[in-house]
């Protein structure tokens, strides 16, 4: 065996041992520290997984894997030229209806200004010549009764032939009169018709203009569906985190629902570990914990007990025996309260020590 062979050998022998006497030293102080559980697991983070609400083209991406980004701040920006034309055919529906709109309303206003005008205008001239009538009428009624006796007197010779004439000539004036003044009457009474028929333009035009009302709400909430989908091309973050992945590229066509980005809160990081049956009613929520990471042998980071499984499970696959795998555990999360410097990252390994007893002492890291 050649020397450098066997200073390879030396080093791993060196190696599992070291991590032999760490293994039986934690066990070892665990073991004289009863107060404490011991577990290990990976770090997670509620993860957000960024996905469009509208399907377009990936025009601009301002977000990168590991770039930190705050809550409402731009990631990605989408294009569709369809959509786009859309929306401007939409609001020009929209600016259209309200045009007619507005000049029936303008129509409707002038309606009911004049109507009722000409409606009083047509009852005036109505009366004056049912007035009329009624003068023509006396005159008429004299007319006759003059002209008959002025005859009467004729045919007695107490007066002449020619004024009996005249009376007579007069009262068939009068008479036209009195026909000239029924027909006056029937044209008044056409005209006040005619008149009163602007009180159903007046209501028609109202109808019209409802109508066209209607057809703008619906022509708005059109315009406001076509306009949101342009607004859904404009995707931000809806919360401070750091990007842990990300799964398109310019240029691309992306539909509804596909996955963007996703988002992780590196100061809502927790610790998933696992508490075999026989320890887990000694954890309860809230209780203080402490985790440590490979990386960082020497510190600690607070922690507390955040969620307990309620259902036993036989513990993952990942553990390496097949005793182990048979043992009945429950999930537990310790919900990690600091991580400012963004040191703990979701998938790193860690240990928990949880403290279930108020008096035991923490184990130094």
């Amino acid at each position: 065996m050649n020397k450098g062979k066997l200073v390879l050998l030396l080093l791993v022998a060196t190696l599992l041992i070291g991590a032999a006497g760490f293994k039986l030293w934690k066990m070892t102080q665990v073991q004289d520290n009863p107060g404490l559980l011991v577990a290990s697991g990976r770090i997670e983070g509620r993860v957000t997984t960024i996905t469009p609400k509208s399907s377009g083209w990936l025009r601009e991406i301002k977000a990168d894997e590991g770039q930190q980004v705050t809550k409402g701040s731009l990631l990605i920006i989408l294009e569709d030229e369809a959509q786009r034309q859309r929306a401007l055919a939409a609001a020009a529906n929209v600016k259209n209806l309200t045009q007619q709109l507005r000049s029936a309303q303008s129509r409707l206003d002038l309606l009911r200004q004049s109507v009722p005008l000409q409606i009083k205008g047509a009852q005036i001239v109505l009366q004056q010549q049912k007035d009329k009538h009624k003068k023509f009428s006396i005159i008429y009624d004299k007319a006759q009764k003059d002209a008959g006796r002025y005859q009467r007197l004729a045919d007695q010779k107490t007066t002449c032939q020619e004024v009996a004439e005249q009376k007579v000539l007069q009262a068939l004036v009068s008479e036209k009169e009195v026909a000239g003044a029924c027909e006056d009457i029937s044209r008044a009474e056409n005209q006040l018709a005619l008149a009163l028929l602007g009180d159903q333009e007046i209501e028609a035009k109202q109808a019209e203009c409802d109508a066209l009302a209607s057809r703008i709400a619906m022509a708005k909430a059109v315009l406001a569906e076509q306009q949101s989908y342009l607004d859904d091309f404009v995707i931000r973050s809806p919360l401070d985190g750091t990007v842990l992945t990300r799964t398109v590229e310019l240029g691309e066509r992306v539909n509804i629902g596909t996955p963007l980005l996703t988002l992780v809160d590196l100061n809502r990081l927790y610790l998933k570990v696992y508490i075999p049956e026989p320890d887990i009613g000694k954890v309860i929520i809230g209780q203080g914990a402490r985790v440590s990471v490979d990386a960082y042998p020497n510190r600690y980071f607070s922690a507390r007990v955040s969620k307990l499984s309620q259902q036993a499970e036989f513990t993952p696959k990942n553990v390496e025996t097949k005793e182990e795998r048979v043992k009945l555990v429950f999930a537990v999360e310790l919900a990690l309260l600091k991580n400012d410097e963004g040191i703990l990252k979701p998938g790193m390994p860690a240990d928990g020590t949880i403290r279930w007893q108020k008096d035991a002492k923490w184990n130094q890291p």
